[in-house]
């Protein structure tokens, strides 16, 4: 008959033995150090100062002092001693100093694959898990820290039709929901009662392209709340072709916006403008502005519409885009409504007195104006001269090309007088 037995080397009492009290309770010493194994800690080597009587370590393969030679033994504090027990292969011990399970593979302690909170079938933090929710926090808030510098969440799908997306619920029932579903889009999905959804915004995940229900589905879509494209209503357009064309310049359902106006638009031009670039500025429900800029530069202008009417066409800039002409034949000054004021100094021909007549003229004297009046239209003609006393000059404004001037003088002159003209008119 064996004196120990074969598993835990518990002494058996044997036949006859006297203190038996002696074995049986060396058994049991040994059972309680065995049984449920949990360990100050695992691959000790120095005994500790003041050890406090049921304490168990897992020695070391070099454990010093009163452990020595003890490699790989458990040692425990019983009766204010030491006693060592020779684990057995495949024992489990916790280690109580970071929770983690060991098991025994002589000559080590091993940890347990997984540790001890890996591979859980949930989690539940104040809240119950269930097979599709497995981690469960019931809690006002939830925060992910840093650990010295930055932080990720990550949420990782299988394959690009599946759902990566965070989902925000009311009731339990989803109302908004952003992330990679169906594809690799990134979109923005909202609800108003979990069961019909509208993707409000969509990323495309090759050119980072918006669209959906919260972006512009045209260059004239107007629909309240929508973001704006490039090219909507000409404003960022980029390319021929990019602005829309105005209807009806007259039409006050015009959205404000940058709009082209050609052949097929209908309603009035600023004067002498046909085709060109209308800008249309909404200031309230029937307050609209407009600023028209002719294809050719020829006119600028603005009107606006008040109290259901539309103003007149009043002309910024025209065909003055230069405000000042200069020739050989003077200098003309047009201005924007239609003003035109052109001065020159001449030499006239010398008026004849040699027939002693109190008034005696030369012939008249062209000048050909620096810019051309409006056709049909007579400027205003006046001269002065400048040096010469006793001289008076006589003025016929002719048509709106050229104008006339003589000279004529009560004495004897010494030549040919200079004189100051001036026409003033319209033209156009």
């Amino acid at each position: 008959m064996q004196d120990t037995s074969p598993r835990l080397s518990l002494p058996f009492i044997l036949p006859s033995q006297a203190q038996k009290h002696v074995t049986h309770n060396e058994a049991l010493t040994r059972l309680d150090i065995a049984v449920q194994l949990a360990v100050e800690a695992v691959g000790a080597a120095t005994p500790p100062a003041l050890p406090q009587a049921g304490q168990v370590w897992a020695l070391g393969p070099s454990p010093t002092g009163a452990w020595a030679g003890q490699a790989g033994m458990l040692a425990a504090f019983v009766n204010e001693s030491w006693l060592f027990v020779a684990p057995g292969e495949g024992w489990r011990a916790l280690d109580k100093s970071d929770g983690r399970l060991f098991r025994r593979a002589a000559p080590d302690w091993v940890p347990l694959a997984p540790p001890l909170l890996d591979n859980l079938d949930g989690v539940g933090i104040n809240a119950g898990h269930d097979s599709t929710n497995r981690l469960a926090v019931s809690a006002p808030a939830t925060l992910l820290n840093h650990e010295g510098a930055g932080h990720q969440l990550k949420i990782n799908k299988a394959g690009a039709a599946d759902t990566a997306s965070l989902l925000f619920q009311t009731g339990f029932g989803g109302r908004a929901e952003m992330g990679t579903g169906g594809s690799d889009d990134f979109a923005v999905k909202v609800s108003a009662d979990g069961a019909a959804w509208v993707t409000a915004l969509r990323l495309d995940a090759a050119t980072g392209l918006a669209t959906g229900a919260a972006v512009q589905a045209g260059a004239d879509d107007a629909t309240p709340g929508r973001l704006l494209t490039a090219g909507a209503f000409g404003w960022g357009q980029d390319g021929a072709g990019a602005v829309p064309a105005m209807a009806d310049l007259d039409d006050p359902a015009q959205p404000s916006g940058s709009f082209a106006v050609d052949s097929t638009t209908i309603g009035p031009r600023p004067s002498g403008a046909a085709d060109g670039l209308c800008l249309s500025m909404r200031l309230g429900a029937d307050d609209i502005a407009q600023i028209f800029l002719g294809a050719d530069g020829a006119a600028l202008a603005f009107r606006t519409r008040s109290a259901g009417a539309w103003g007149v066409w009043q002309a910024v800039q025209g065909d003055h885009n230069t405000t000042r002409i200069t020739t050989p034949d003077g200098e003309a000054m047009r201005s924007p409504d239609g003003t035109q004021v052109c001065r020159h100094t001449l030499t006239l021909a010398a008026p004849d007195t040699a027939q002693g007549a109190l008034f005696a003229g030369a012939a008249e004297t062209a000048w050909s104006y620096p810019a051309p009046f409006a056709s049909g239209t007579r400027p205003t003609l006046t001269a002065s001269t400048t040096t010469a006393p006793d001289l008076w000059i006589a003025a016929r404004a002719g048509d709106g090309i050229t104008g006339y001037l003589r000279a004529m003088a009560a004495t004897s002159q010494p030549g040919a007088p200079e004189v100051t003209v001036t026409a003033i008119g319209r033209w156009a």
